[in-house]
């Protein structure tokens, strides 16, 4: 497990404590619609940190042709129907540009600086001139301890919340599925808007606007 994270529960965990039979559980809530009505039909997508496939499959069902890539060897043995690539996303270095490059899951909120960089220059190098990075973001100040989420045949308890240096923040979620629950540990940070300007900058990209109002839906070009 990574430094400060880690999950328990049933099944096979990722290196962030990531429950893959979790991931397998966990369907679509509209992400894939709004991803399909901001690009081209029939789209060239590479997408970064794909997990099970809960956005892949539906992206592949509107016409678009997806490259999912992840580091779990057990998360992307169960994506099926469209091209899989097994790799750390830092380390991710095609010979192929597409026309939008896809990194959710606030991948972006990673605690560590340098590794953000690293994600943000693996998307930067594989989007093609004039295409798009779509990147989600946590909305700072939107996680607060205890709360709870409910959703359809699922739960969801934020605990532990704490407050570190630097603008890092851990907690703990614990999802319950149909009586199954899993807990995980994890680390994050928020940006200012300024700061996501400064990384997105180093990293060959500029912000070309929102898909959402609420700014958790990113989207940047290449300089």
């Amino acid at each position: 497990m990574r430094v400060g994270q880690g999950g328990t529960g049933p099944g096979p965990h990722t290196p962030d404590g990531s429950a893959v039979e979790l991931y397998e559980l966990t369907h679509a809530h509209g992400e894939d619609e709004l991803i399909n009505a901001a690009i081209d039909p029939g789209s060239s997508i590479l997408e970064l940190g794909c997990g099970t496939g809960r956005i892949t499959r539906p992206l592949v069902a509107f016409g678009h042709h997806v490259v999912a890539v992840d580091e779990s060897a057990e998360m992307i043995a169960r994506v099926t129907g469209t091209e899989t690539i097994r790799a750390t996303i830092g380390d991710l270095r095609l010979e192929r540009r597409f026309d939008v490059v896809l990194m959710m899951s606030f991948l972006i909120n990673v605690a560590d600086d340098a590794e953000r960089l690293r994600l943000l220059r693996t998307c930067a190098h594989h989007v093609r001139p004039g295409g798009a990075v779509f990147v989600q973001q946590e909305i700072p100040g939107t996680r607060h301890a205890p709360a709870t989420v409910e959703r359809e045949h699922s739960t969801m308890v934020i605990s532990e919340v704490e407050d570190l240096p630097d603008g890092v923040q851990a907690a703990t979620l614990t999802h319950t599925v149909d009586g199954r629950s899993w807990s995980q540990r994890i680390l994050t940070k928020n940006l200012s808007e300024v700061a996501l300007e400064a990384q997105l900058a180093e990293a060959g990209l500029r912000r070309t606007g929102y898909l959402t109002p609420d700014k958790m839906w990113v989207r940047a070009q290449s300089v």
